[in-house]
C-alpha cells in the first residue's frame, strides 16, 4: 500500500502543499489540487528531482530530509551574495481520521485552538481576519483567509485559504463532540488535542 507523507510548511514556507510518496528507492512528488467538484483533494505528480543528503526519521510517522539548496542575499541592486545552505524538511505520514462523526457534523463545531501560545477559537467556513481586514479585502475584491473541512482519501484536514489559495493543511487524527486532534505541526509539539466549544 502506498503511502502518503505531507511536507509540514513553516511559517517562511511559501507555495502549494505538497506530498511525497515511497517507491522502492525513488521518492515520487506531488502538489496538492481542490477538486472542483467536491470537498476533496487530488494529487498530481510533479517532475522533481531534489538532492538530498541523508534523512532520518524524527518518530515513526515523521521523516526530516536534510536537502542542498542555497541563499542569495541581495547587497544592492548590482551586489548580491550566495552560500550553499542545508535545509531540514520535514514530512509526516497521513493517516485515516478517526470519526462517528459526518462532514456536515464535523464542520458545526467550534474548537478552541492552542498551539505554542497561538490560541484562537475557530469555526471551519469562517473567514478569520478582523472587521478592517475583511473591509480592506472587500475593497481589494480577495476573499480573506478561510478554514475548511476537506479530505484526500481517507485523511480529513482543517485547510486554511488564502484569497481562494491553499495555504497550509493540517490533518485531523480525531474527531468527536468533545474534542479534535490535530497533527503534523513544524515544531514540538507536533499533535495538539483542541476542546470543543459547546
Amino acid at each position: 500500500m502506498i503511502e502518503n507523507w505531507l511536507f509540514i510548511k513553516t511559517p517562511d514556507h511559501y507555495g502549494r502543499p505538497e506530498i511525497i510518496q515511497f517507491d522502492d528507492h525513488k521518492i515520487n512528488y506531488f502538489t496538492v489540487e481542490k477538486n472542483d467538484e467536491s470537498s476533496s483533494f487530488e494529487i498530481i505528480k510533479e517532475d522533481i528531482n531534489r538532492e538530498f543528503i541523508e534523512y532520518k526519521f524524527v518518530n515513526p510517522d515523521r521523516v526530516r530530509f536534510f536537502e542542498k539548496g542555497k541563499i542569495r542575499t541581495v547587497l544592492s541592486d548590482e551586489e548580491s551574495t550566495t552560500e550553499d545552505f542545508i535545509y531540514e524538511n520535514d514530512y509526516e505520514k497521513l493517516k485515516p481520521t478517526i470519526t462517528d462523526l459526518t462532514a456536515d457534523e464535523i464542520q458545526q463545531l467550534k474548537f478552541e485552538f492552542n498551539w505554542n501560545g497561538e490560541k484562537r477559537n475557530l469555526r471551519f467556513n469562517e473567514i478569520l481576519d478582523s472587521q478592517a481586514v475583511r473591509e480592506m479585502n472587500e475593497r481589494m475584491n480577495r476573499k480573506g483567509n478561510i478554514i475548511l473541512l476537506e479530505k484526500l482519501d481517507e485523511t480529513l484536514f482543517l485547510s486554511l485559504y488564502s484569497n481562494n489559495d491553499i495555504d497550509k493543511l493540517i490533518p485531523i487524527k480525531y474527531v468527536d463532540k468533545e474534542k479534535i486532534i490535530l497533527y503534523g505541526f513544524p515544531k514540538e509539539p507536533y499533535e495538539i488535542d483542541c476542546r470543543i466549544i459547546k
